[in-house]
């Protein structure tokens, strides 16, 4: 795999007095320390003792570092240059152009991809994380001022800046231009140039882009997650960024070791890897995704000489990776209009089909089924949704206007579209609501099953109430007759206070005052206790939590098999003319080829595995092209923009998927999940399969059925297992039931979701039950047969918890030792902790320390009492103080919270070194120091509040 590849990975840190750039080389099995300070004494003058004290400290703090160190002082023109020839320096307007003039001298001109004798074993690939947006701004602005211009313009006159001056830039780029860092030398051409050629070249990479899930996920997270060291300098918190000695300054040496060191680790990560390799892969099947258009050919001109200024790379995004595949030069036109016909005309004539509009076939399907004139009002809320989209026109793009000129129609926007209550009963032959439901969008469908018998049971206790209220108010048409009474019979003989029907009003004093036609205002309205299913919540209908439902059962699962893919192709979305193809089509083609190649045993290994990380390639493809081409913002530049095509297909594909949801319902089935692209149904599998056989004809997409068995609370969070209880998939809050993964940031231990999972396996039969610790216990029990890695089973009963250093959000963790309460313990911003038992050393008590919004009602009140506006606790602004933070945003005041989902009594040990690297008696250790029933209560906490069924 890539773990061999010729790679550097590098970080930059910058502090008042010091500035440094570490660059490991895994081949060489050597790390490269560049450093500018501006107190020699922070290096002995560069001396040999100080070179080994930081040396010692580079690998005391850094196990998976035993290689050979290189200290380069800034200072020294030689390190400068050695620098600039490392990562390439050039202000070239076409920097791949080998021929292009720059100022700066040409032994710096950096290797680019596409030079004719590019070799990745020769040139190495650059890793930073979040490098994109910092480290390699900075680099172009100390290059810039680094370089001097002589009498002739070229740049090879070295001058040394100050630490401190790269400080000013870095806390200019901090506080204007934290999103957008590389804007901050927009003004500046050379500097603007040479960012810009880092990135023309192929080869400088940010590891942070390949996980597009957690791009912006700290660095220190997710090697925290994946069980590397967490590793922290306090001299980056916000007030402490000067050193003070030769200490301090081989401690921030040994931090940023630690950084490109244990990246290394995060991109061998085989979802790294993955990335890595099938983006490169795209990379070398589509060349027109780099080099310009040969002429008027549509095809690629491919030389250094004609790179195109918008060219993909390694770590481009999947939506970039979909608009150029896709459609390399030019751009496709979007349909005039939100059409409901189907399929496209084009496919239509060429099948022979007849077109038809969905959204009026799919009324004429409900209402055959159903003529009860209250169910038939209930789908058209759906109906009366969609049909406000048809006809009009969601491309807000020039391009649009361009294509239709006199033609093009009005822009329309989300916004002007009246909200609909979309929550539509899967509804039974007898026109009676199912226990499932299924909710329309304009993104895509989802539905689930709800918790039909606790509505039931609500709704008869507000009939029986509601009943009460009607004998109680016929009986005393005067309320003040009830008042008086004080108590009434009713029917069934219930003895019942006045107090059940009256409001608090209802005094005798004040009935009396007002008139007997006016009192009825003091018996009680019952109408707002009425329960619903759906109720409104922030400003749309949702599902009741009170009947969230989670649904166990063996279940017929029906994948539309590529449903997106199959709807665009037939609508021919990505038709490119020029291309003279629906490259997307030929890309879902080549995908089913490779489906079967990547498990035919008649292909190597080898071949097996290069045909399933092409398979990964074009599902990327196939996957991202919608949300490319259909973005919202006309700020953003798409050649695949067309909003209303893939609006119409959304659309479609959510009424074809519901009429089949429907169908079967309709014969007996319950589905109990619902998304836009496959179903779950409880139904005998033969009329299943008879009904889903007949609507997949119609729609004209390839549907597999397959029975497997579904725990499923909602389309987020949900198991997939085989009868005999093997677990085939797991996503939402037990996701991480086999190990802890780089696209899931957990707030909670890995423990917990593998636990759970397995209970409720094993409680499937009735998830109304209480929670059972004794079984839970059982389960727990075998947790070293499930893991009997000792560096795995740490790493899931780990949990990583993280502060937050911004003046808006501001948090901090921060501890007691057992027994002392006087001085709290400042924790770095993230911190790798266990549960342990009660009693034992090592341990701490943790709290939040956070910056609190005030409410508009604390404030009211406050000044009522006369109290001061804010009223920050000592304790929390000594440690928010002490983590740097001296001010905190308006409206904020210092308060002390628990840590959400621990209890502050709870022992907990901070473990921030790698738990993969310790010493198997340091595991077991700590395993043995766990408090188990602590996290059987996180267990028991997470089943009662999320998957427990109420009754």
């Amino acid at each position: 795999m890539t773990d061999r590849l010729n790679s550097y990975f590098y970080d930059i840190e910058s502090l008042t007095n010091a500035f440094t750039l570490s660059c490991y080389r895994p081949d060489d099995e050597r790390v490269d320390i560049y450093y500018l300070v501006d107190d020699p004494g922070l290096t002995g003058q560069d001396s040999i003792p100080f070179k080994k004290m930081a040396a010692g400290e580079i690998r005391a703090k850094n196990q998976n570092f035993r290689g050979d160190i290189y200290y380069l002082n800034l200072h020294e023109q030689t390190a400068n240059e050695r620098l600039a020839q490392a990562f390439g320096l050039s202000d070239a307007r076409y920097v791949n152009d080998p021929e292009a003039k720059s100022s700066f001298p040409a032994a710096f001109r950096p290797t680019c991809d596409t030079d004719p004798d590019y070799s990745p074993e020769k040139a190495p690939y650059f890793f930073g994380y979040n490098s994109t947006n910092y480290d390699l701004t900075m680099l172009a602005y100390y290059f810039t001022r680094t370089w001097r211009p002589n009498a002739s313009g070229v740049r090879d006159q070295f001058r040394p800046i100050t630490a401190k001056e790269m400080r000013d830039f870095n806390d200019t780029l901090f506080s204007r231009y934290i999103g957008q860092m590389p804007a901050s030398l927009w003004e500046d051409k050379t500097a603007s140039l040479v960012l810009k050629n880092f990135r023309m070249t192929g080869r400088h990479l940010d590891v942070s882009q390949l996980n597009e899930r957690q791009r912006r996920v700290g660095l220190k997270r997710l090697l925290g997650n994946l069980g590397w060291q967490i590793l922290e300098s306090d001299k980056l918190r916000p007030g402490q960024d000067y050193l003070t000695s030769q200490e301090e300054f081989a401690d921030l040496i040994a931090y940023n070791v630690s950084d490109v060191v244990n990246l290394k680790e995060l991109f061998c990560h085989p979802y790294y890897q993955g990335q890595f390799l099938l983006k490169k892969g795209l990379l070398d099947r589509y060349p027109d995704l780099v080099y310009q258009e040969d002429g008027d050919s549509y095809k690629p001109k491919i030389g250094p000489k004609f790179v195109r200024y918008d060219r993909l790379t390694i770590d481009s995004t999947s939506a970039a990776f979909a608009r150029k595949v896709l459609c390399p030069y030019g751009r496709l036109k979007d349909d005039r209009e939100v059409s409901f016909l189907y399929p496209a005309k084009a496919i239509a004539e060429k099948t022979g089909e007849k077109q038809r509009d969905v959204l009026e076939e799919a009324k004429d399907f409900f209402y055959k089924m159903f003529d009860d004139e209250q169910l038939r009002a209930n789908f058209d809320r759906v109906y009366d949704y969609y049909k406000q989209f048809a006809g009009k026109n969601f491309n807000p793009s020039k391009e649009y206007k361009e294509d239709y000129g006199d033609q093009a129609l009005p822009v329309s926007d989300l916004s002007q579209v009246d909200k609909e209550d979309t929550n539509l009963f899967y509804y039974q032959a007898d026109g009676t609501p199912s226990s499932c439901y299924i909710t329309f969008s304009v993104g895509g469908l989802h539905g689930s099953e709800y918790n039909l018998d606790l509505f039931k049971k609500d709704d008869a206790e507000f009939q029986k109430k509601a009943a009460d209220l009607a004998y109680v108010k016929k009986l005393y048409p005067d309320p003040l007759e009830l008042r008086q009474s004080k108590e009434v019979i009713l029917p069934d003989g219930r003895v019942e206070s006045y107090k059940s029907f009256l409001t608090s009003k209802a005094t005798i004093k004040a009935m009396e005052k007002t008139p007997v036609e006016e009192r009825g205002q003091f018996y009680k309205d019952f109408a707002k206790d009425e329960p619903s299913v759906f109720k409104d919540q922030a400003g749309s209908t949702r599902l009741d939590p009170r009947y969230g439902y989670t649904s166990s059962c063996l279940t017929n699962h029906e994948d539309f098999t590529s449903y997106y893919p199959n709807m665009l192709r037939r609508l021919n979305a990505f038709y490119n003319k020029r291309l003279g193809e629906d490259r997307y089509s030929a890309i879902f083609e080549r995908k089913q080829e490779l489906d079967v190649k990547r498990k035919d045993e008649n292909y190597s290994p080898a071949q097996r595995q290069m045909f399933e990380i092409e398979r990964e390639g074009t599902k990327l493809i196939l996957n991202s092209a919608t949300g490319a081409a259909d973005p919202r913002d006309e700020r953003v530049t798409s050649v695949i923009r067309m909003n209303n095509r893939i609006r119409s297909m959304r659309i479609i594909g959510q009424l074809f998927t519901y009429m089949i949801g429907q169908a079967q319902t309709y014969a007996g089935a319950r589905i109990v999940s619902t998304n836009t692209d496959g179903l779950y149904s409880v139904l005998d599998k033969e009329t299943n399969d008879r009904i889903l056989a007949k609507e997949a004809a119609e729609i004209g997409v390839e549907i597999e059925p397959e029975e497997l068995y579904l725990i499923s609370k909602d389309s987020n969070n949900r198991m997939e297992a085989t009868e005999d209880g093997q677990i085939l998939s797991a996503s939402g809050s037990l996701a991480c039931y086999q190990d802890t993964t780089p696209v899931k940031s957990l707030a909670h231990p890995a423990i917990i979701d593998w636990l759970l999972s397995q209970y409720l396996l094993a409680e499937k039969a009735d998830l109304s039950a209480p929670f059972d610790r004794e079984k839970a216990k059982e389960i727990l029990d075998r947790v070293p047969y499930a893991f009997p890695d000792l560096a795995h089973r740490l790493r899931m009963f780990q949990n990583i918890l993280a502060s937050n250093f911004s003046k808006s959000k501001t948090s901090c963790v921060f501890g007691y030792e057992k027994g002392k309460t006087l001085k709290p313990i400042s924790l770095q911003r993230y911190n790798r902790v266990f549960i342990y038992q009660d009693g034992l050393p090592l341990t701490l008590h943790l709290y939040l320390a956070s910056a609190k919004k005030l409410t508009p009602a604390m404030k009211k009140k406050r000044e009522k009492n006369g109290e001061p506006a804010l009223q920050h606790d000592a304790l929390a602004m000594f440690v928010l103080n002490a983590c740097g933070l001296k001010r905190l945003a308006p409206g904020r005041e210092a308060a002390v919270s628990k840590i959400p989902g621990l209890d502050p009594a709870w022992s907990m040990h901070v473990e921030n070194r790698a738990i993969n690297l310790l010493d198997p008696a340091e595991q077991e250790a700590i395993l043995n120091s766990l408090d188990y029933d602590k996290y059987l209560d996180l267990a028991e906490a997470a089943y009662e509040n999320n998957w427990r069924n109420l009754t």
